[in-house]
């Protein structure tokens, strides 16, 4: 899921070679709200944790200047099946790094019905 139009969004997913992955453009955020996924304060902008996972993020994966109203977006990390929400994460700080096998495992210990 992204917040941005699908042209927006193909060149960074022609970029990581997943050209061909689902995707869900979700500029108005609905889906974000769904989820629980909140904003941060005003204060994460300045914290200097935040601009190190920011940068590092930028200069590994090649991320550009976020826009405006995204700033202050809280991202979230979730293991879905079907209509059900197997693990979820949802970031406290723009900083958080998720322990992403963890949710799997979480994921696998659950009995589908």
């Amino acid at each position: 899921m992204h917040a941005v139009t699908p042209q927006e969004a193909d060149p960074w997913f022609l970029r990581a070679g997943l050209a061909d992955v689902a995707r869900i453009s979700d500029p108005a955020r609905a889906h974000y709200r769904a989820f629980g996924l909140g904003r941060t304060g005003a204060g994460a902008l300045v914290n200097p944790r935040v601009w190190a996972r920011g940068t590092a993020c930028a200069l590994a994966h090649g991320f550009g200047a976020q826009r405006a109203d995204m700033l202050r977006q809280l991202p979230g990390v979730f293991v879905i099946k079907g209509a059900r929400v197997l693990a979820a994460y949802r970031h406290r700080s723009p900083a958080d790094r998720p322990d992403y096998l963890a949710l799997i495992a979480a994921s696998n210990r659950i009995t589908m019905p």
